[in-house]
């Protein structure tokens, strides 16, 4: 194989291309921290002026905040999932290492058997952007099915503490 090969420029390709768009899922991870953050400051402000549960207005408070508590708890679950996959991806080894490889390979041949080195060099760095593509697309796709959840479970999680404040003013504003 050759660096000038059709299968090495697009082997090459998708490596760089499952590299960027793991950038951008990650981005992508900060409006949900954001939005998880404001829900748990909006709780804990809920929290401190509680109807007490022996009331109407109580009980479906709590029950509200309650199943908004465990949708925060969910999308805190799916957000550490999405944002550790980062440490399970392939990367090419250093450019130092690559050059000791590529230099080994050209004494094993020896004189002469230069062309071959340079040709097994290619081949293994051909094969790292297969292996990094593959797994680095197999880390994607799961980010993206941990962002959906995520998102489900903060859209729900917004949705019930709206729910609950309702109850709430109605007790502290009667």
């Amino acid at each position: 194989m050759k660096a000038a090969d059709d299968h090495f420029q697009l082997y090459e390709k998708i490596y760089f291309f499952e590299a960027e768009r793991k950038e951008k899922l990650i981005v992508r991870l900060n409006l949900p921290l954001a939005m998880l953050v404001a829900l748990l400051s909006f709780l804990s402000y809920l929290l401190g002026k509680a109807p007490p549960s022996s009331e109407t207005t109580g009980l479906f408070f709590w029950v509200l905040y309650l199943y908004s508590c465990m949708c925060v708890a969910m999308g805190i679950w799916h957000f550490a999932k999405a944002w550790r996959l980062r440490v399970n991806d392939l990367s090419i080894p250093t450019l130092f290492k690559l050059e000791e490889h590529r230099k080994k390979l050209i004494s094993y041949y020896g004189d002469g058997g230069e062309e071959t080195a340079n040709s097994l060099f290619i081949q293994t760095i051909a094969d790292y952007y297969v292996m990094g593509g593959t797994t680095n697309s197999e880390n994607n796709d799961r980010r993206v099915e941990e962002l959906d959840h995520l998102s489900k479970f903060v859209i729900w999680a917004i949705v019930f503490s709206i729910l609950s404040f309702i109850p709430f003013f109605l007790f502290n504003h009667p």
